[in-house]
């Protein structure tokens, strides 16, 4: 039987990025084979490794990476993650002191010549100013407008109360109101799945309105992109060294993928979307040498971000 790797708790002293390196030289694994497992870049497994905070990038990236890493070497790439973007906060830079503001104030400005003078107006005086204002402005209102707020009102006391005899009498009036049911489809891979959320008593969102489906989307895909569309637009998406699929969007319309591991998209038309990973903004990718735009993620973070 193998010996079990230790958990990050049994090793406090040491940084989560030397106990990567550690279980990684253990394993006898190079850099580049981590790289080339993982679709880590070696620039960000070395950054990782050395704690360099300052080459890393924002922590909602870095969680993704170094749960991939620490998943691949065989530990709980959560916890490390955490203890990790923990090291971070704790090294990044305060702010600067409170009494640096006192210090730059001239002690002439504190004279008491220079101070206003109290208010003699009480404030039931002011307050019954702002009411009149509030008053004559509103009448100006309903003058200009020809407008009478009274027999607006009158109108929808009127309807309330016809809408309530109708909801109480006759044989109908036990029903109960339906609940219209609004059927929506959402883009939610490469090969245009959809998805149908409904409104309405028992349903659930999609998009971020279970925090509970959330929090398990995050820690399933590391790598979650969304695009809404300004231009019209073929798109071309492979997900995790899936066959490539390619799918024409249309302008108003909105695309959401998600991978575990890779996940790389190439536009037709450049600038035509704008893009956010793990709800974080992301810059649309540019074209070079005359190829069309495209994005592979994580290896593209850095450029994109």
């Amino acid at each position: 039987m193998s010996k079990k790797d230790p958990s990050p708790e049994q090793n406090m002293e040491e940084s989560p990025g030397r106990y990567l390196q550690k279980l990684r030289l253990e394993k006898e694994l190079s850099v580049e084979e981590v790289s080339e497992a993982t679709k880590i870049s070696v620039k960000n497994i070395r950054a990782i490794e050395q704690s360099s905070f300052d080459q890393l990038p924002a922590d909602t990236f870095v969680r993704g990476l170094v749960t991939l890493y620490g998943n691949y070497l065989g530990v709980n790439g959560s916890k490390v993650a955490a203890e990790l973007l923990a090291e971070r906060k704790k090294h990044s830079t305060g702010s600067r002191p409170q009494n640096l503001a006192m210090k730059t104030i001239p002690p002439s400005t504190l004279a008491p010549k220079t101070l206003a003078e109290p208010s003699h107006i009480s404030s039931a005086t002011i307050a019954l100013l702002l009411f009149a204002a509030i008053v004559l402005s509103f009448t100006g209102f309903c003058l200009y407008t020809s407008w009478n707020p009274f027999s607006f009102l009158s109108k929808q006391t009127s309807n309330m109360q016809v809408s309530i005899q109708k909801m109480f009498a006759g044989d109908d009036g036990q029903q109960q109101p339906v609940v219209a049911k609004e059927n929506r489809s959402v883009d939610t891979g490469a090969e245009g799945r959809e998805e149908t959320t409904a409104t309405g008593s028992g349903s659930l969102g999609t998009t971020g309105e279970n925090d509970l489906s959330a929090s398990r989307d995050q820690a399933s895909y590391p790598y979650r992109l969304t695009a809404h569309f300004i231009r019209d637009c073929t798109v071309t998406v492979s997900i995790d060294g899936e066959k490539p699929v390619k799918k024409r969007y249309t302008s108003g319309r909105a695309a959401h993928w998600q991978a575990k591991e890779q996940l790389k998209i190439t536009f037709d038309t450049p600038k035509s979307a704008t893009l956010s990973l793990n709800d974080a903004p992301l810059s649309f990718p540019t074209s070079e040498n005359g190829r069309p735009p495209s994005l592979l993620l994580p290896d593209d973070i850095f450029d994109h971000q």
